[in-house]
């Protein structure tokens, strides 16, 4: 018969072989999950290899200080006064310019306020025994809010029409200096065959600056409105009220400026209000101001440009949202009616479209309107002859006052 096989042993490793793949009998598993007969989840078995996402940087943008419009507003030489420049310290900012560079980024996708400022006054002179005094009167401020009119598609979270660029080199402007000055080497606006500095190559002279008294600003400005249009159309509109006072149309831009501070004792407490009238009240800011111009180190050479419009080579123009007279002809009638309301404060889109779905428009301020013709006209005529009496009796100009109208000088 055949010859019988011996049985065949069980495999074992050699002992002295050694391979890298095998584990010590005498290690203990602390950690080794439950066997629970399903297979292991992917976040299990890739949970050691895969790296968790870092979390995204959020700059916090500096705290709004827009005017309450509605409250009345600082004249200074005719025009409103409101926050321009936004103001903030981050001691990141001061040494790493990529974080900086991240941060003028982030800031710059803030679209600024720009406003409509109108505004209409009159004189009135007042006689007190032998003295006159003579006061100025506001008949109506109505301010609006373009803001919403950069944003592509009326889209509040949309900057893709935001345009961030740096300073020439041929354009003046604080580079790092203590006045405005051109690239070295340029004496002209215009130069060909140099290369700009861009962003990042401007956050790295910052950072790099041994100085320690520093303001890097960004600039948001608006591009493509046609001012004058704007203005020209408007006071033809408050015109055709009979309104003869002096009427004023501005275009303030809230928050058009953010300037990032070094983050040190000095600069912090330049930037508290109540120093500031401290050094104001005691006079020790002829002292103080002339120290901080020549220490500080400005720089103004980047700018985020938000079009209202834009033009290509042939002059042709493309809006964001609608053209300026798309937007005057869509609330002329509301601001009209405002103006005869004497209205004073911020009027939004809501408002004027409430506004404008009344069925007529407000009386003129000074008339009376009772819807029987002939009354409103001896109305008319008789306040008019009480408005020439008045002027005569106060030595002033009985003209102004037959030509009816309202808001005129008395």
């Amino acid at each position: 018969m055949g010859r019988t096989n011996p049985p065949t042993e069980g495999y074992r490793d050699d002992p002295d072989a050694v391979s890298l793949h095998t584990t010590p009998d005498d290690y203990t598993y602390d950690d080794a999950p439950e066997i629970t007969g399903l297979p292991p989840s992917y976040a299990d078995s890739q949970g050691d290899a895969a790296e968790v996402p870092a979390a995204p940087i959020r700059h916090i943008p500096p705290p709004s200080r827009r005017v309450d419009h509605n409250n009345g507003v600082t004249i200074k030489m005719g025009k409103p006064q409101v926050c321009e420049t936004q103001t903030l310290t981050d001691p990141r900012y001061d040494k790493d310019p990529l974080y900086l560079e991240e941060g003028i980024r982030s800031f710059a996708r803030d679209a600024p306020f720009p406003l409509i400022y109108i505004m209409g006054t009159h004189k009135e002179t007042i006689k007190r025994g032998d003295k006159k005094e003579t006061k100025e009167i506001t008949d109506f401020r109505v301010v609006m809010d373009l803001q919403r009119y950069l944003r592509n598609n009326f889209d509040p979270n949309d900057s893709s029409k935001m345009n961030l660029v740096t300073a020439e080199n041929g354009e003046k402007t604080y580079r790092g200096t203590i006045t405005k000055q051109r690239a070295p080497g340029f004496k002209q606006d215009i130069e060909v065959g140099v290369s700009k500095p861009e962003l990042n190559e401007w956050c790295h002279r910052y950072c790099a600056s041994p100085r320690m008294l520093r303001i890097f600003r960004l600039s948001r400005v608006v591009t493509g409105f046609d001012e004058a249009y704007v203005k020209n159309r408007i006071e033809g509109l408050i015109r055709s009220t009979n309104y003869r006072g002096h009427i004023s149309i501005t275009f303030p831009v809230e928050e058009k400026n953010v300037d990032i501070y070094t983050c040190n004792r000095i600069n912090q407490w330049r930037l508290k209000t109540w120093v500031c009238w401290i050094f104001y009240l005691t006079f020790l800011w002829i002292f103080t101001w002339p120290y901080l111009f020549f220490a500080t180190k400005r720089y103004a050479v980047v700018r985020a440009e938000w079009p209202f419009s834009t033009s290509d080579p042939y002059g042709n123009k493309r809006y964001t949202t609608v053209s300026e007279e798309q937007w005057f002809e869509k609330w002329q009638v509301g601001i009209k009616r405002l103006v005869l309301d004497r209205f004073q404060g911020e009027a939004s889109e809501e408002m004027l479209a409430g506004v404008i779905a009344r069925p007529v428009d407000p009386p003129m301020p000074g008339s009376v309107r009772t819807g029987h013709e002939g009354f409103d006209n001896a109305v008319g005529f008789a306040t008019q002859a009480f408005s020439a009496a008045r002027a005569l009796s106060q030595g002033r100009n009985v003209g102004a006052a037959l030509e009816g109208g309202w808001g005129y000088d008395t």
